[in-house]
């Protein structure tokens, strides 16, 4: 009877240590998971707001060249109106 005691003692012992064990390997994983998960998003947007960046620099140069445009047609139209005016 002492021996089945024992043995009985000694496999409630290590369930009980195997359980907090798992427990605390398990809140370690998930943990890692999570920090994995936020890189992830946090490189998504990195690359998201990097595309963004360079169409927004295209765009302007784009404005740019066409603010450039309707000067000259501008300075053309006034110069082309002061030459029918004079006829």
């Amino acid at each position: 009877m002492n021996d089945t005691l024992i043995t009985v003692i000694i496999s409630s012992i290590t369930g009980i240590v195997t359980f907090f064990l798992g427990v605390s390997k398990t809140k370690k994983e998930v943990e890692e998971m999570s920090l994995n998960n936020i890189q992830k998003s946090i490189d998504i947007y990195n690359r998201i707001i990097n595309d963004m960046k360079d169409q927004i620099d295209n765009l302007t140069d784009e404005i740019k060249e066409l603010k450039a445009k309707v000067d000259e047609l501008t300075k053309e139209n006034h110069e082309l109106k002061k030459m029918l005016s004079k006829k």
